[in-house]
């Protein structure tokens, strides 16, 4: 009599194979619910709807620099004001230090250092001069608003007073109309 064996049992080769290629079928990564855990979400999502996917940004739309890259120092990508900076007409103080940097630019000739030394501290006064502007500028500002939340703030107290005075002349002229009703003569019958 004839016995049918599986390939499995008598080839040892075989065996092997299908040990380390167990797996050939990739496994879901859905989950499965079951049991209450399924009832809870049904209820929720009835209750509440379904959540929104949260968007997933590529990492071009994040702007991520990329990692392990060498930089060329000369391709920087600026960020912020771009174009020029537009003085105004009365502003002589940051004319003249821009048209002494530019001559000191240009006319790079032969000088002694005691004149290049009074040119720069030239330069740096007007700075000086400049940045002390726009601080002043900056402070006037600041004051501005502060008076202008002084104002605010007094006239609101002002009107507070205003309604309590009239809320105790009203108080006072209820307890006069009282005081009337109450000398007024009274009739009566027998």
């Amino acid at each position: 009599m004839k016995t049918v064996t599986p390939e499995l049992r008598e080839d040892s080769e075989a065996r092997n194979l299908l040990m380390s290629h167990s797996k050939l079928t990739p496994k879901s990564t859905k989950r499965i619910m079951k049991g209450k855990e399924l009832k809870k979400h049904l209820r929720i999502t009835q209750l509440y709807g379904k959540r929104p996917k949260a968007k997933k940004y590529s990492e071009k739309e994040l702007d991520l620099p990329i990692l392990n890259e060498t930089v060329n120092p000369g391709a920087i990508k600026r960020k912020g004001k771009k174009g020029k900076k537009f003085i105004p007409d009365g502003d002589d103080v940051t004319m003249n230090r821009l048209i002494r940097q530019v001559n000191d630019d240009k006319d790079k000739v032969s000088e002694s250092k005691l004149e290049k030394s009074k040119r720069l501290e030239e330069i740096r006064e007007l700075r000086k001069k400049e940045i002390d502007r726009k601080d002043q500028r900056k402070k006037d500002e600041l004051e501005v608003v502060k008076d202008e939340l002084r104002s605010k703030a007094s006239l609101a107290r002002s009107v507070r007073r205003k309604n309590a005075k009239l809320k105790r002349q009203g108080d006072e002229s209820v307890a006069n109309d009282d005081d009337e009703k109450n000398k007024k003569k009274k009739v009566s019958f027998a």
